[in-house]
């Protein structure tokens, strides 16, 4: 087997190892979707009406209001590691959604994951340790459980000839970077075998997990399904990927800051990585790699309107002329700015090399940056590793944290070679009082990202959504 190279993505996965004709299209469900038995229902539905383009379903845990099954997992895992071994939450929570639904746990498996859960948290409990190997395997219980109840209710309900297989035993594998793995491309003929070989019109799936080559679950970071949609897509060839989530399609910014924010038609893939990348949570940041570098469209939809058209994302798309300059604004918040300053810098070779190799071994990612003689300014997610990187960094400089500020990022394609574009975002700030602490365009031009206190960013974005899209 050649060397795993995991930024290589495989081209045409499908033409190297045949066409599988079940997967003419795939749907990932978020955890909203599957999150109680009336939105699980309205999925059947869905996936039956979608039953000519042979689907693959893509599952995540059960998320609600009531059951926020991840959470629960993960704070279940810490309480065990502190010496508190308590699986309760966990097992009424998945046994009540398998009572609406009518579901047997005993027969589905569910009965036999919860035991698997609950030795699992014991063991954490006896040793009080939880690496992070051990805490994606205490994740990947929300999907497994999720598969199998949607699988037993399209099957009992809705008469659909579908089968469960959960991703590791389809062969889905990744490298060993628990927490946040990333897919090896090797492993796609042998998985799209896997589901061609599948007597059954529809596959149920797990989003999320996979594992490495010597069979330890990985999962692929929060949100990850998002991701496993994409990869499933790529794998069998699908026409179309379906996002299915809790909003119809992409929006124009967070409609709880904006409620006139409206659904938008169309994105390109550039134009989608760089909201996700930046803090827009209809999609996954890692989402748009396998479609980009397939080419196939992605469409963002609402299991609770599923009439409605949602946002496609594909490669190219035709602007009108009277189309808004912009397409949306991410907000990102609990940002930190770092500002290193010291006179050594000054005709210095080598001193940003120093710098960022603190950030990496720290595991720190710099979104913004500003540079000149003697300072450096960075903008990165707030977290641990921040503190000490700071730490290690004064050892050499002078560094100031400012926390608590917000990333608003302007993002569209029409923006670019677009005079005064700039100007009306900067200007928007200053109408309505609000101080920019660092700005930023690329090369690109189709992405302003402004540096903002967390406690003006909606003031800020209200007033940019007036100016660039009411």
């Amino acid at each position: 087997m050649e060397a795993f190279h995991p930024d290589r993505v495989i081209y045409n996965i499908v033409a190297k190892s045949g066409r599988v004709e079940i997967g003419m299209i795939t749907m990932k469900f978020g955890g909203t979707s599957v999150g109680s038995a009336e939105r699980i229902r309205q999925v059947g539905e869905i996936v039956k009406s979608e039953l000519a383009r042979k689907p693959i379903v893509v599952v995540s845990a059960h998320n609600s209001p009531t059951v926020r099954m991840t959470d629960t997992l993960i704070a279940t895992a810490k309480a065990a590691k502190d010496g508190k071994a308590d699986t309760g939450k966990v097992a009424e929570a998945e046994r009540a959604i398998c009572r609406a639904l009518s579901v047997d746990p005993e027969a589905v498996g569910i009965e036999r994951l919860l035991e698997r859960f609950d030795q699992l948290i014991k063991g954490i409990a006896m040793i009080g340790e939880l690496t992070p190997r051990t805490m994606d395997v205490v994740m990947s219980f929300g999907e497994r459980m999720s598969g199998r109840v949607v699988n037993d209710v399209l099957r009992r309900e809705f008469g659909i000839n579908s089968a469960y297989r959960s991703s590791v035993s389809l062969g889905l594998r990744t490298d060993a970077n628990f927490g946040s793995a990333r897919p090896d491309p090797r492993c796609y003929p042998a998985v799209a075998k896997q589901i061609e070989d599948l007597d059954a019109d529809v596959l149920v799936t797990t989003g999320f997990i996979a594992a490495t080559d010597d069979g330890q679950i990985t999962t692929l970071g929060r949100g990850g399904s998002d991701y496993s949609g994409t990869i499933f897509g790529t794998v069998t060839g699908s026409e179309e990927v379906q996002i299915w989530t809790d909003v119809s399609g992409v929006m124009t910014t967070d409609p709880r800051i904006v409620p006139s924010a409206r659904s938008i038609p169309d994105l390109t893939f550039m134009e989608a990585s760089e909201l996700a990348w930046y803090g827009a949570k209809v999609l996954h940041p890692a989402t748009m790699i396998p479609a980009m570098e397939n080419d196939i469209p992605v469409r963002v939809k609402n299991t609770a309107e599923p009439g409605h058209p949602g946002t496609v994302i594909r490669r190219r798309i035709e602007e009108s002329e009277d189309a808004p300059i912009a397409k949306s604004l991410a907000v990102m918040n609990g940002v930190h700015l770092i500002t290193i300053s010291t006179g050594r810098m000054f005709g210095t070779h080598g001193f940003m090399s120093k710098v960022f190799d603190v950030f990496n071994q720290n595991g720190v990612d710099v979104h913004m940056i500003a540079t000149s003689e003697v300072t450096i300014s960075v903008t990165t997610p707030k977290g641990v590793h921040v503190e000490k990187a700071a730490e290690q960094l004064k050892e050499f400089a002078d560094v100031i944290v400012d926390r608590d500020m917000s990333l608003i990022s302007v993002v569209g394609e029409k923006m670019k070679g677009t005079p005064g574009v700039a100007a009306r975002v900067t200007g928007a700030m200053a109408k309505c009082g609000v101080n920019i602490r660092m700005i930023s365009q690329g090369a690109t031009e189709i992405n302003i990202a402004l540096l903002v206190q967390e406690a003006q960013v909606k003031t800020a974005v209200r007033e940019l959504h007036r100016e660039l899209f009411e």
